[in-house]
């Protein structure tokens, strides 16, 4: 990069929108300079409350001082307001999931890569620490050899939530806005994609995914049982079991608590250890510092999420989808 404070712009300007905005903020290698939306009212509300520039799409995107663009935008503009933003030549922070299918996700990659700029989903609870720290020691051995995951996250989801969660032509449903977090945990820990997929759903009354099971196997025998909804209350866990031990991690989507208990290959505990790690009151900052580190040495992806992944995961989603006959109206 031409300058060693990486500057930022923001397309969206909704709750998640505030969180990242706050998150730059506070990262001292990042400076937020505007925010842009389709309601002129909420962008110029937004920027008054950060103190940076509030304007339109096209004129954040003209500016030749913004670095990186983050979209935060609904899951059904995600697509047009990312290649727009790529268009432009900016590097992208793009929020989960990435687009609606793996179709459009390919385009904005190969455009990305066309334009020599860089692109990353923003799974922000990739790099927190309880979870980096998590998968070192699983790789070490923590509990053996991993054997299976049983993964739970589901919530009545708020009221200033259900609206667009439970909208189709914003592409709502649990998978692509909730079942993407115990996902992508399960292929980040096991460092590996699924080679088969089995799934079922439930649909409310707007035609959307509310909950959902799903089932993976992966190419080291490692299977995965995962149950998630946007309304139903879940209690939100992660159960790593291995040959020598398993580990219970509550809140495992944002906790920084976890227990290990350790046997020998029986049905005795011989000893539980806790690990309990400090993290940033707002966790997006992790994921900012790692988008600044990334334009800083001129890396063009996320080698903690790549866009391989992020393409697969697309593809999963899209062979769940296709299994349960669901298609979004503008697909």
């Amino acid at each position: 990069m031409s300058t060693e404070v990486i500057r930022w712009g923001i397309l969206g300007a909704g709750i998640i929108a505030h969180k990242l905005a706050s998150a730059v903020q506070q990262h001292d290698g990042s400076e937020l300079l505007a925010v842009a939306s389709r309601t002129p009212a909420k962008a110029t509300e937004f920027a008054a409350e950060f103190g940076i520039d509030g304007s339109d799409y096209d004129t954040l995107l003209k500016r030749s001082d913004i670095d990186v663009v983050y979209v935060a935008t609904t899951h059904n503009f995600h697509f047009d307001n990312a290649r727009l933003a790529l268009q432009h030549g900016k590097s992208v922070l793009l929020e989960k999931p990435f687009t609606v299918n793996a179709a459009q996700a390919q385009q904005l990659i190969d455009l990305a890569r066309e334009q020599g700029v860089f692109l990353m989903e923003a799974i922000w609870t990739r790099f927190l620490p309880a979870q980096a720290q998590l998968k070192e020691q699983l790789d070490s051995g923590l509990v053996g050899d991993l054997r299976q995951l049983n993964i739970n996250f589901g919530a009545f989801v708020p009221p200033h939530y259900e609206t667009r969660l439970k909208d189709p032509n914003l592409a709502g449903g649990v998978t692509l806005d909730m079942g993407i977090y115990p996902l992508t945990f399960a292929n980040f820990l096991l460092g590996e994609r699924p080679v088969d997929v089995q799934s079922m759903a439930e649909f409310g009354a707007t035609g959307v995914d509310e909950w959902a099971n799903y089932l993976l196997r992966y190419p080291s025998g490692v299977m995965v049982n995962i149950s998630t909804s946007c309304s139903l209350k879940m209690k939100p866990e992660a159960l790593i079991y291995g040959s020598q031990g398993y580990v219970e991690f509550p809140e495992f989507q944002q906790g920084n608590r976890y227990v290990h208990h350790r046997h020998d290959g029986g049905n005795e505990v011989l000893a539980s250890d806790t690990y309990e790690l400090q993290r940033h009151d707002n966790g997006f900052v992790y994921q900012v510092e790692e988008v600044a580190r990334c334009l800083a040495a001129g890396e063009l992806e996320s080698p903690v999420i790549p866009l391989a992944e992020t393409l697969s995961m697309m593809q999963l989603m899209d062979s769940m989808r296709a299994d349960w006959g669901f298609r979004y109206p503008f697909e």
